[in-house]
């Protein structure tokens, strides 16, 4: 049992999660919206997608953006072709070499991966990957 008193005009609360930080993701991907599954509340992170912009557009948004991107996920074929999200993923390095890049092969070149080989993604994923595959590739970088 207790018996010594405790002053907690100075305490603050602390909860379960409180540091716990949510990752901010960011996905290069022509979907048309951002699945549920991957964008659960208190899942760990927090997904943003952008979708249909070139590569100055998408650029001009990441150096603009308040919250860089822990993690972000580039459709090779997103840009067009798996060459010019190659150039894009130099650039983001440049600007954010912290940043965790996954990459999704490009559909053309399935197996093969420009982003991997030139080094310049953490992580692959198939052409055709689901959005399970996504959220697991998440969860264990997570």
């Amino acid at each position: 049992m207790l018996r010594q008193t405790f002053d907690t005009t100075n305490s603050a609360l602390v909860t379960q999660n409180a540091l716990a930080e949510d990752l901010n993701v960011l996905a290069l991907l022509d979907w048309d919206h951002l699945p549920y599954e991957l964008s659960q509340p208190g899942c760990g992170y927090r997904m943003s997608l952008l979708r249909g912009e070139d590569s100055d557009q998408a650029l001009g948004i990441l150096r603009h953006s308040e919250n860089a991107p822990d993690i972000l996920i580039v459709d090779e074929d997103f840009f067009g072709s798996p060459e010019a999200a190659a150039d894009i993923c130099m650039q983001i390095r440049r600007a954010q070499p912290d940043a965790c890049i996954i990459a999704i092969e490009s559909e053309m070149w399935e197996g093969e991966s420009v982003l991997a080989e030139l080094g310049l993604c953490n992580e692959t994923l198939p052409a055709n990957a689901t959005k399970r595959q996504i959220l697991e590739k998440l969860r264990a970088l997570n």
